[in-house]
């Protein structure tokens, strides 16, 4: 995972890369790192995600813990410009986990 420093991300779809107005909607979602991957000095900053299994690199904001539920049970949190967007990114991070885990 790489650092990515651009306030763009607030407004940019997570998997088509589309604008997202900053008045319009968006869909996000919430995800657990891997348990050997410490993202503690990242908080508030957005990383990169190479997806292998589909060659795409997306990107997602590790939260601060508050005491914001979401960000409180999850690692990564990702922005799209719609819930297929949302979908699609939600089954490939799917994918990539259960052909990569090694529990």
């Amino acid at each position: 995972m790489n650092d990515i420093q651009d306030p763009d991300f607030f407004h940019t779809c997570a998997w088509c890369g589309n604008s997202i107005d900053e008045n319009g909607d968006f869909f996000g979602f919430g995800a657990r790192a891997s348990h050997n991957i410490d993202l503690s000095n990242k908080t508030g900053q957005f990383v990169s995600l190479r997806l292998s299994l589909i060659d795409k690199t997306t990107f997602a904001m590790v939260p601060e813990k508050s005491s914001d539920s979401l960000a409180e049970d999850h690692d990564l949190l990702f922005i799209t410009c719609s819930e297929d967007c949302a979908i699609n990114l939600k089954e490939a991070l799917d994918l990539e986990r259960d052909v990569f885990s090694d529990d």
